[in-house]
Parts: C-alpha cells; structure tokens; sequence
C-alpha cells in the first residue's frame, strides 16, 4: 500500500469542559504549523517598538524589542487570580524597565493559555509556535525543544528554518511539570531555586514511584519520616519530571540540537537526568522562562 504523508492531529477525548483551553492549544499549534513556509525574513525596522506577552499558568513574562530583533527589556511575574491583572503587571513592569511608555510599543502578540483573555493584544499565537521562534532566534542549530512549564510539558521539533515540524504535549496530570515540583518543595520546606542545586549532592538512589502529584507527594512524607536525607528525596523527584520528559521525547524521536526552555530549565537537577537519559547536551538560554514571550514579540515584528 502507498503510503501518504499527510499531517494528522491526535487528540485524546477525555477532557472536562474546563480544559477547552488545552484543546484549543493543539488544534491551533496544528494549524499554525500548516503553513509550510519559512518566515520571511525580518527587515530591521530601528523605529519599531514591540512586545511579546506569555500568560502561563504559573509565570507571565513580556518581552519588549526593538526593530532590529535586541532585547530592551523583560519581566516575569507570578500569575494570580486574574491573568488579566497579571499580564497588565508584567507589561507595565517591562516598560517601566526600558522607560517606554505605552503608546511607544507599536504592536503587541500574546501567547500562552491565557492568550486569548489580553485586550490590548492585536494578535495571539499559540506556545508551540512561540517557543519555536524564541528558541531559533536564539541558536538556529537548534532542532528539538524540551518545554517543561507550570502546567504542561511540551517537545516541540523544527526544521532547517525554524519552522514547527511536529509536536507533542502532556497537560493530563501536573507530574513531571513546575507545579509538581513546587508542590514537592512546600513539602520539604526548600526553595524552588534551591532543588536543583541541592539534588547534585545526593548519594543515596530513591524512586518515586507515584505518577500522580498527590500520591507523590504521600511517598514525600513517607520518606521524610523514614529519615531520609532530603538531598536524596529531591535527586527522586527530579528524576521523576526527567523521565516524564523523556517519554514525551520518545513520541516524537530524537534529535538534537537540543533546547531547555520553561521555568524547570533552571533546575540544574532535571537537566542533568535528561541529559544522562538521552546521551547528549541540551542547551539552556541564559533566562528560559522568557523564550516564549521572545517568540511572540519576533512575531510582532514579523507581523507589523
């Protein structure tokens, strides 16, 4: 039988109405990724001011450039109640930075799943793409992204150009993302900042073997009361979002270049583990958390 190469889309169904926005993700990422032509190329545009917006589920980052693709400014906030308000803060922080005002930003791409909720955007593009565009922009040898965010992790796989290939995505269950481990560091009374440090000290080998985030965190207190040194529970539980990583590497299959990209890149302890799992380095941009709103604002350029 002839086999055809034609673009597909899985979704899997089980999703409650609250997950409309997981839903939209994939469909638009799909469609985004259809348009199979490379992005022109950016005419330097000095004059131009403009901004990218990434309102995720735990961080919301804005990134302002200039027309010849610099970065004057970024911020990051924590999400709240009312990403709304939280993409307001971040926006007028990040302007406040670069001692713009508001009517100098000449055009404005949202991103993220609270994309759609940003009046003052003109556009809004899906992470995938984004993430896609940031992490190009930054090294063009790049070809595979591993996205471990608040809420979902995402790998993401470009071509020669830049250009979204392929992707897959897990948002079912928050192990093996940011909140699993900030849940996990409540737990053990240790700053987020400090898991990855703290789990390169580690001697003794664990297992998390829960793949739930409320089980895991049972086995946590378990171990805690055995005794055992928290160095190694960490060093667990970085292994655990590693190998949830991995898994969703494998769906698409390797390829490096590789790029670490979403707030658990600074976590020096899932790195390494995927790193050892994968027989090779991943790159990791000096403020991974920005990648995303990177990419919407070289959109805006690209757009205005």
């Amino acid at each position: 039988k002839q086999k055809l190469d034609i673009p597909h889309l899985k979704i899997e169904t089980d999703y409650p109405p609250q997950s409309e926005g997981q839903i939209r993700t994939r469909i638009e990422a799909f469609m985004e990724s259809l348009g199979g032509k490379p992005s022109k190329t950016i005419k330097k545009q000095s004059n131009k001011i403009v901004a990218g917006i990434d309102s995720g589920s735990l961080s919301t980052n804005v990134v302002i450039l200039d027309g010849n693709k610099n970065i004057l400014s970024y911020s990051i906030v924590r999400t709240g109640a009312k990403s709304l308000d939280s993409a307001y803060r971040a926006f007028q922080e990040a302007l406040e930075k670069a001692n713009l005002t508001e009517k100098q930003i000449s055009y404005v791409v949202s991103t993220g799943y609270g994309r759609i909720s940003i009046p003052f955007s003109r556009k809004n593009v899906t992470e995938i793409t984004c993430h896609g565009k940031g992490a190009f922009h930054l090294n063009n040898k790049i070809r595979t992204i591993i996205d471990i965010g608040g809420q979902d992790s995402k790998v993401i796989r470009l071509d020669e150009n830049g250009e979204v290939v392929d992707f897959a995505m897990n948002d079912k269950c928050s192990a093996g993302t940011g909140r699993f481990l900030e849940v996990m560091a409540k737990t053990l009374e240790i700053p987020l900042e400090e898991m990855g440090p703290e789990s390169l000290n580690s001697r003794e080998e664990i297992t998390i073997t829960s793949m739930c985030t409320v089980f895991a965190e049972s086995e946590v207190i378990s171990l805690i009361a055995q005794n055992k040194d928290k160095k190694d529970i960490i060093h667990a539980l970085n292994k655990s979002v590693a190998s949830k990583g991995v898994v969703l590497l494998d769906r698409l299959g390797r390829k490096g270049k590789y790029m670490m990209t979403g707030g658990v890149a600074k976590n020096k302890g899932v790195v390494r583990e995927i790193e050892n799992r994968i027989k090779d380095k991943i790159k990791i941009p000096p403020e991974p958390q920005i990648i995303g709103a990177l990419g919407a604002a070289i959109l805006a350029l690209s757009t205005h």
